[in-house]
């Protein structure tokens, strides 16, 4: 099949979609945590030992067979041991998939195609730090290395991992809604199901599906994003794991070899998202980002540590957490500007706390940082810039006179 770019679709929000899902994420709206979105989480992944795993590959080479316990046999005493069980292994030899160069490249601003024969497998565990939401993509990130294994298989272009978690990981809301709204941004046809049984039917009609599983099934014991790529002759359900420890778990060796009942998915299922590889164009839509224009940085020989980086997100968290990436990044701009203001302190702990400045101070303990307000420090960081740097005051009114302007709920002020 033959696939090239077209051009870029405008951003279009998505809307919030309710599920049954139990740890609360950041608040874009600041309403009390209980009443929040809600985030997925995953087991905590011990330090692996060395490989040379690499992440986009089709899980195909023959693991062992081992037998494989119904759902409901299962004990809460075995479960627990399948979670003490996971580690790191040293993977059988496989081969890298080869993206063939054209002699001629006529557009090298454009992302090159390639024939993609089978959905790769890609493992979040493989970017222990890069940032995704509220954590990092191996902590949170099962979610967006799903979508990269389907948009990879859909569209024939490499979408890996990390580069995912770049374009969307900011974008404020749990990450439920930011899958669909990266799976839209895609221009990928995608739909929310309605239930497991929908879910098995698009497998039976050859679509791809991200499911998200509970507690109570036998990959998490939090919440957990997994990609259904296919059924077995025999009806069983063939599924790429991001998570790479479960392909050691003794219950799901053989799963992840001939694939699982369908029992293993309906159990612990807690919604899906189906992609309709059909409904591709031939043409494909290639997502890619134009590079930010470069700028006079205003901040020369300023260096942030990565404690003053963390001291200022939370403070953003605080203040601006429901205000859009402009605000966000204009309150950056406002420490950042009194920290190399000659009648204001000269660190960021000093300027953060400094009496009667930022009612946020007092609040920064309980702050969930996220993905977005690191990004918005290192656009203040590096521009291009939102504010003048003599505007040194923001409130919810006018602090003087001499207002700059207004964005969102804040109002921005130069000196007196």
């Amino acid at each position: 099949m033959l696939l090239v770019c077209v051009n870029l679709m405008s951003i279009a929000s998505v809307p919030a979609l309710a599920a049954q899902i139990t740890e609360p994420l950041e608040s874009t709206t600041g309403v009390p945590k209980e009443e929040r979105a809600w985030v997925e989480t995953i087991p905590q992944v011990t330090e692996p030992e060395a490989t040379e795993q690499t992440a986009a590959q089709p899980q195909d080479e023959e693991r062992p067979t081992v037998q494989t316990l119904p759902p409901e046999s299962v004990t809460g005493d075995q479960e627990q041991a399948w979670t003490e069980a996971a580690g790191l292994s040293e993977p059988e030899a496989e081969q890298q998939p080869q993206t063939t160069e054209p002699e001629q490249q006529t557009q090298p601003t454009e992302p090159e195609l390639q024939s993609v024969d089978a959905v790769p497998l890609y493992f979040q565990t493989d970017y222990p730090d890069t940032l995704y939401g509220s954590g990092t993509i191996e902590t949170s990130g099962c979610s967006i290395t799903s979508l990269a294994m389907v948009a990879t298989y859909m569209t024939g272009h490499v979408y890996m991992p990390d580069e995912l978690a770049g374009y969307f990981g900011g974008y404020v809301g749990n990450n439920m809604e930011r899958l669909e709204y990266a799976s839209t941004q895609l221009q990928l046809p995608w739909k929310k199901a309605e239930n497991w049984h929908e879910s098995l039917r698009a497998l039976q009609e050859g679509k791809l599906v991200i499911v998200l599983m509970n507690s109570k099934s036998a990959f998490t014991q939090s919440q957990h994003f997994m990609v259904l790529t296919g059924l077995t002759e025999d009806g069983k359900v063939l599924v790429n794991d991001p998570y790479e420890p479960n392909y050691d778990h003794w219950a799901l060796k053989d799963g992840f070899a001939n694939g699982f009942p369908q029992g293993y998915i309906s159990t612990g299922y807690s919604g899906s998202w189906i992609y309709d590889v059909d409904a591709m164009p031939e043409e494909p839509f290639i997502y890619y980002e134009e590079p930010e224009p470069e700028v006079e940085c205003r901040y020369p020989g300023l260096e942030l540590s990565q404690e003053d980086k963390t001291l200022l997100a939370k403070m953003i968290w605080v203040e601006a957490q429901g205000e859009p990436v402009e605000g966000q990044q204009a309150v950056a701009e406002v420490v950042l500007n009194r920290l190399v203001a000659d009648d204001f302190p000269d660190t960021i702990k000093s300027v953060i706390y400094a009496e009667n400045q930022f009612r946020s101070a007092d609040f920064l303990e309980d702050a969930e940082d996220t993905q977005t307000q690191y990004e918005a420090i290192d656009r203040a960081l590096n521009g291009p810039y939102v504010l003048p740097i003599d505007v040194v005051f923001f409130a919810t009114y006018p602090v003087t006179e001499n207002v700059w302007g207004e964005i969102g709920g804040h109002v921005f002020c130069y000196r007196w």
